[in-house]
């Protein structure tokens, strides 16, 4: 049955058998056994088809998504805590930075966490800061490094460092690299296109600073980006002081005894970081 839904959620995600079958490493007609006997065993139809290649879920299909994201978790919940359990694990320590912190602090936090490997298992993740946010509180991660002063209950926030955004690239170019809504960088780059009532001609909207950073040392379009990640040879402008900004270390509010050394060291490490 895990398998199984593991398939469904795939299928339900992707909307298409194929893409499901290569995002799990399966034939597509395994995945079309799976759906199959899931929908003989709950007696229910889950997809149905909507031209040659797009499915579309069905009421129940929506309703068993929905329990079956849940069900997944509370087993991947499970076997970590199985792990945990197992004398000879080590303890599972999940670190999510956001896309500026994960180019700019991540490496060398990492550099002084590496001697804990042989302690802990290490996992890291990046995403935007709010994405990061919500992962904590669902439980997925156990440290954030975030480029937005974001908070909630639970959790408490570190702020460390500082950082500078800076106008880089062709000033002259009708092409405008800019991050995804939600991400800390496009917070301010809405803030300068407003502030100077500027409507780019052109956009290229990029989940990625350093994907932003290549097309900029190749001389194509501008943004509003951390002078950290830029090669020397791409122009820069200076923007005024409220265009610095203070990176944030999300922890929990009551953290897990076990990861308190590593709690401990990331705290000592940023706070000298500058």
């Amino acid at each position: 049955m895990l398998k199984q839904l593991q398939t469904f959620k795939a299928v339900y995600e992707t909307r298409n058998f194929s893409h499901a079958a290569e995002q799990l490493f399966i034939s597509q007609p395994t995945v079309s056994i799976q759906i199959k006997q899931l929908e003989t065993d709950l007696q229910t139809t889950l997809f149905t088809r909507n031209g040659r290649q797009e499915i579309l879920p069905t009421a129940n299909g929506t309703l068993l998504y929905r329990q079956a994201q849940k069900m997944l978790e509370q087993w991947d919940a499970t076997k970590l805590a199985m792990q945990a359990d197992t004398k000879s694990a080590r303890p599972l320590c999940r670190i999510g930075a956001s896309h500026t912190t994960a180019s700019v602090v991540l490496p060398t936090l990492l550099r002084h966490l590496a001697p804990l490997s042989s302690q802990f298992n290490f996992q890291i993740t990046w995403a935007n800061s709010a994405v990061i946010l919500t992962q904590m509180t669902q439980h997925k991660l156990d440290f954030g490094l975030i480029e937005k002063p974001l908070v909630t209950d639970h959790l408490d926030r570190l702020a460390f460092g500082q950082d500078e955004l800076v106008l880089a690239g062709d000033f002259r170019s009708p092409l405008w690299l800019i991050r995804e809504p939600n991400s800390g960088v496009r917070h301010y780059t809405d803030a300068y296109l407003k502030a100077n009532n500027i409507t780019p001609a052109e956009t290229m909207i990029i989940h990625s600073n350093q994907i932003i950073a290549d097309l900029l040392a190749q001389g194509i379009g501008q943004s509003i980006i951390s002078e950290h990640v830029l090669a020397p040879t791409v122009p820069t402008k200076a923007l005024p002081d409220n265009y610095h900004r203070q990176f944030y270390l999300l922890t929990k509010t009551s953290p897990t005894p076990q990861l308190q050394p590593v709690q401990d060291l990331i705290v000592a490490q940023l706070q000298h970081w500058r």
